[in-house]
């Protein structure tokens, strides 16, 4: 397995649980782990795959962050749904209003899909994100090697 895809994955999977605990307390705010998960796995990957050219650690770079911005949003999910529950269970009004009484069925279905929609637009944004700083990180983290030249005799 390519380094890119491995650090993108492990570095991912910490964002990801680090992110169940930052979305279920404030999800607007999951993006700055994504962004700091993407940071992180393209300069990881950069340094670890030793890439000849600035653009070749953009690249590499930008697929690491957006493997671990992905594994993101999937705590950016659990963690915004888990949230939901706890208010509604709570019985605590929100800003918005208050949640639905489980016995409302239609009412409750909403709701969650509502956190749903909102987890994934959000999760999206912090995967571009992402993507984008470990493109960033990539490139500024590898080094352009000087090209050999071969000399030709005829």
């Amino acid at each position: 397995m390519q380094p890119r895809i491995k650090l993108g994955l492990a570095i991912g999977a910490v964002g990801l649980v680090l992110n169940i605990c930052v979305a279920g307390f404030m999800g607007v705010c999951g993006p700055i782990v994504s962004l700091i998960a993407g940071g992180v796995a393209g300069y990881l990957t950069a340094q670890q795959e030793k890439l000849s050219a600035k653009g070749n650690g953009a690249k590499a770079g930008a697929i690491a962050g957006g493997i671990a911005g992905g594994l993101v949003i999937i705590g950016q999910l659990i963690g915004g749904v888990a949230a939901l529950a706890l208010i509604q269970v709570s019985g605590v009004s929100t800003i918005f209003g208050q949640a639905p009484i489980t016995a409302d069925t239609a009412g409750t279905f909403s709701y969650y899909i509502g956190g749903l929609g909102t987890g994934v637009c959000i999760g999206l944004f912090g995967a571009i994100l992402a993507a984008g700083a470990g493109a960033g990180v990539g490139y500024a983290a590898t080094s352009d090697q000087p090209k050999i030249e071969t000399s030709s005799t005829q």
